[in-house]
């Protein structure tokens, strides 16, 4: 199983590179998927995603 995290400071950025990146791929089965939001720097709030696949 692979892993691959996306980081955007919304849904619509997190969106984009999930789709750019299945676009460039074959063959992949996508076995779990996470959201978090993260206020680690208050002043720039960033959304989370990631993907637990096999390809």
């Amino acid at each position: 199983m692979k892993f691959k995290m996306f980081s955007a400071p919304g849904p619509d950025g997190i969106v984009r590179c999930v789709n750019d990146w299945l676009a460039g791929e074959t063959d992949i089965t996508i076995r779990h998927t996470e959201t978090h939001f993260t206020l680690a720097q208050p002043e720039k709030p960033l959304l989370l995603f990631s993907v637990w696949y096999d390809q």
